[in-house]
């Protein structure tokens, strides 16, 4: 009888060259969640299924998290082969991901977001990421950059994105808004997203929107900060 392993590779057809290509997927059953930090950067007891959410088509340098994989516009495609296709060099994605092939991988998919003037909340995604992947090597100035790349980013899907077009509603994107500000030192701006959702909460018929859990994760962050806030005064 053969071991099960970890991850295995799945057929699929690349919406911009309709080429078939392998993507490596995890199995359900290897994956047990340890704990999650406050802006949801998860950590695994053995496999981590994040180094795999990065699809590259090995043939013309498409790239894309998997949840999208498939929904490239007429427009977007046409960027791709001009902008990409014609100077990729083909290499395989496929088999289990360390750092730095998670890292390569999402960072392919960030400029393909490019090329393809993606909306920002796929931008935001695989900013934070790419965020996670380096908290994980605990390279922290890195770490850095790419929230304050997903702080901005999310702040636009905020302002100018409808949520329909996020898998986040409007509420936990302002919940993760407050997060990434307070992890970048600016207390005074996730005080401001943490009280504005908390306050919108007011409002019953907007109450029965919010998901509890983000709710709750919101008042404890904002009691935090201000205790935080006091001691730093004393």
């Amino acid at each position: 009888m053969t071991k099960l392993e970890p991850t295995f590779n799945s057929e699929i057809l690349c919406p911009v060259c309709e080429k078939k290509i392998k993507v490596t997927k995890v199995r359900s059953k290897f994956v047990k969640l340890l704990k999650q930090d406050d802006d949801f950067c998860p950590y695994y007891e053995t496999i981590n299924p994040v180094f795999y959410e990065a699809w590259v088509c090995n043939y013309c340098g498409y790239a894309a998290h998997s949840t999208v994989f498939k929904n490239v516009t007429q427009s977007g495609r046409k960027a791709v082969l001009e902008k990409i296709t014609q100077n990729w060099t083909s290499r395989e994605f496929t088999g289990e991901r360390d750092y730095k092939q998670a890292l390569e991988a999402f960072k392919i998919v960030l400029y393909n977001l490019q090329v393809r003037e993606a909306p920002f909340s796929e931008f935001a995604k695989i900013c934070l990421r790419i965020a996670w992947v380096y908290r994980y090597m605990n390279n922290t100035e890195e770490e850095k950059r790419f929230l304050k790349y997903s702080y901005e980013y999310y702040k636009k899907v905020y302002t100018r994105e409808s949520s329909k077009n996020s898998d986040l509603d409007e509420f936990t994107i302002m919940y993760i808004i407050g997060v990434l500000a307070k992890r970048l030192d600016l207390t005074s701006d996730a005080i401001q997203w943490f009280s504005r959702l908390i306050s919108l909460a007011s409002d019953p018929t907007e109450r029965e929107r919010i998901k509890p859990i983000i709710l709750e994760n919101a008042r404890e962050q904002i009691y935090q900060l201000r205790t935080e806030m006091k001691e730093k005064e004393s």
